[in-house]
């Protein structure tokens, strides 16, 4: 065995090894900054290869890893259809990390006599794919949502210009820059120039967080507000796949008795705005109108703003999965239903629930100017900007999760749009931010014993840059994208 061809060997196994760690996974923990230090070995590996050996082989360390970390994420009952949702998820997840590599080791070799292009060519790719995946398709809005966005707080107000797309273009470039040096053998006098542009950017994004968090964290005005779950009573979650599959509906007056208890103590701990979990009722359709009367009398009772949901089954047609805001003096002031359900055709709430319009619904209150969503809406960058650009202070988003989450989940939705978020999550992490991405309170569902997280929040949110540019970087990484493989046509291959 040849040298070259041992080398190949552990850097394929070292990277997609690393890679598996990225994700939020059954079998592997996740440690978040596996997502900077794989791509630099697999990156390595497949520019070292022939193209069609490393391309064919470079797509199957991917469809195996993913495949193996995500295994069985999707409980659906260990049936065919789980095996089936679990595989075809996966391998689209695969293919969506592959392209840049492959776009990388077709086009880089063309570009090595220009070093500040060819170190931009994979982390302009990345982006480019990450941000085409988020507009709308078969996995989940921004896929790299928890896999790119994380570091100090002061580095992820990058947020706030560049979207979760400066974190990803940044992180891919690490990966070009080290491989830079290690072609030329960590010479650093042969890669001063790309070294130099890399740190300059770097360094200037921290300066800027540094300054935005020291000159935003402090409130003149805050709001006590109470998150809840509804704990089972047996200690064991409830998925949603059981809840549609069996179109299981609540016992009306024992749920609603226990969500009035809660809001009780809540409001005598001194809340003022109080907000549900995802699905605190689930009921038929006929049974609307009396729950929503429950509703608003609880709210007026209590002389809370009451953030409360409900899902409808409907013979007819399909229900809806809603979310309410009410005012202390019972009345709605919000009325929405959920735009991005999970699932696709017969499997997930979209067998049961209908989309909702594609409107951020909000109102103006003594508490700043609220907003409403529900779980996965928040996985939408370009939606949940309405919010941003309609100058919300505080975003209301009720979770149900499937799987269960272990840490914060779209949490950098707040840095983007200046807004806080208050995400009371069943089966999982029910957490309160503020509009800098610092998680003011948390708290993990099978650890508490009430299922009430308070916190106090600011009534006034920040202006930002993101939500007046919206995706610039992501649309400018596709466009980028385009022209070097347009260039890299016309360009001698220099490999």
């Amino acid at each position: 065995m040849t040298i070259r061809k041992y080398n190949s060997i552990i850097l394929f196994i070292t990277g997609f090894f690393l890679f598996m760690f990225t994700r939020r996974s059954e079998l592997f923990p996740t440690i978040q900054i596996m997502i900077i230090i794989a791509p630099i070995f697999i990156l390595r590996f497949i520019r070292i290869q022939s193209t069609k050996k490393g391309i064919l082989l470079t797509f199957l360390g991917f469809f195996l890893s993913l495949n193996i970390a995500l295994f069985g994420l999707f409980d659906l009952s260990g049936s065919l259809m789980e095996i089936l949702f679990n595989t075809v998820r996966s391998t689209i997840i695969a293919l969506m990390y592959f392209v840049p590599y492959m776009v990388d080791r077709l086009i880089y070799p063309k570009f090595k006599k220009y070093p500040i292009i060819s170190s931009l060519i994979f982390p302009v790719s990345v982006t480019a794919i990450m941000f085409l995946f988020s507009l709308e398709g078969p996995i989940d809005g921004t896929e790299a949502k928890t896999i790119f966005s994380y570091g100090p707080l002061i580095f992820q107000q990058i947020n706030s210009i560049t979207g979760l797309w400066g974190f990803i273009f940044i992180f891919s470039w690490i990966a070009t820059t080290i491989n830079n040096l290690w072609e030329y053998n960590f010479e650093i006098k042969k890669s001063k120039t790309v070294l130099v542009v890399f740190a300059s950017i770097f360094l200037v994004s921290l300066f800027f967080g540094t300054i935005k968090v020291n000159t935003t964290n402090q409130y003149e005005n805050t709001v006590k507000i109470a998150a809840i779950i509804l704990l089972p009573e047996d200690g064991k979650a409830v998925s949603m796949e059981k809840i549609i599959e069996e179109r299981n509906t609540s016992s009306f007056n024992k749920r609603l008795l226990k969500i009035e208890q809660l809001t009780k103590t809540a409001s005598q701990k001194g809340a003022k705005i109080i907000s549900f979990q995802e699905f605190a009722m689930l009921i038929n359709d006929e049974d609307q109108d009396s729950l929503r009367k429950e509703y608003k009398r609880i709210a007026k009772e209590n002389n809370v703003y009451l953030s409360i949901t409900y899902g409808y089954f409907s013979k007819k047609e399909k229900g809806e999965n809603k979310h309410l805001l009410i005012n202390n003096q019972g009345e709605i002031l919000l009325d929405y239903t959920k735009r991005y359900l999970l699932g696709f055709g017969d499997i997930g709430e979209t067998a049961v629930f209908k989309k909702g319009v594609e409107i951020i619904q909000y109102t103006d209150t003594p508490y700043g100017r609220l907003a409403i969503s529900i779980c996965k809406d928040m996985n939408y960058p370009a939606y949940i900007r309405q919010a941003g650009e309609a100058d919300v202070d505080i975003m209301l988003n009720p979770s149900y999760d499937f799987p269960k989450s272990t840490s914060p989940s779209y949490y950098d939705r707040a840095i983007e749009n200046g807004f806080s978020i208050i995400r009371p999550t069943y089966n999982g992490i029910t957490y309160m931010e503020d509009y800098n991405g610092e998680i003011i309170a948390m708290m993990d569902s099978d650890k508490t014993e009430t299922g009430i997280l308070y916190a106090d929040l600011p009534i006034k949110g920040v202006e930002t840059i993101y939500y007046k540019i919206g995706d610039l970087l992501g649309w400018l990484s596709l466009f980028g994208l385009f022209v070097l493989i347009f260039i890299s046509i016309r360009l001698k291959n220099n490999s």
